[in-house]
């Protein structure tokens, strides 16, 4: 598998929110709060709050799976994170590279980039 850069920008982020197959490979992780992602969230995304990643980590695969609906991905696992300004992101792109997490990347640009440049925004459920 090859690794991704550090940071993907907003053109690799509209491939990863338009896919209709495999659309957790690689997942992409939206860490705003709850109260930010109601209004919308990148097509294809997952949300787990910045504040609850660390613990959510620490889930065995079935209780993620339950708790967050998509399959727990691996510390060897592609995986990309935004967030509302790149911030959080950044900040879960360096938690998880210290729980040795090696092939995560952070949107830089995140929401406020992805919706001022017309990406498509889909419904939290």
């Amino acid at each position: 598998m090859a690794s991704r850069p550090d940071t993907l920008d907003f053109d690799e982020i509209q491939i990863l929110a338009q896919r209709t197959t495999n659309r957790d490979d690689p997942p992409l992780i939206d860490v705003r709060d709850l109260n930010e992602v109601v209004s919308g969230i990148i097509p294809t995304a997952h949300h787990i709050p910045l504040s609850r990643l660390e613990a959510a980590l620490a889930l065995d695969d079935e209780t993620f799976k339950a708790q967050y609906g998509f399959r727990k991905f691996g510390k060897d696992d592609e995986v990309v994170y935004y967030c509302r300004s790149g911030r959080r992101s950044n900040l879960a792109f360096q938690m998880t590279r210290g729980l040795g997490y090696t092939h995560v990347c952070n949107y830089p640009g995140s929401w406020i980039e992805y919706e001022a440049k017309g990406g498509v925004v889909g419904k939290f459920p």
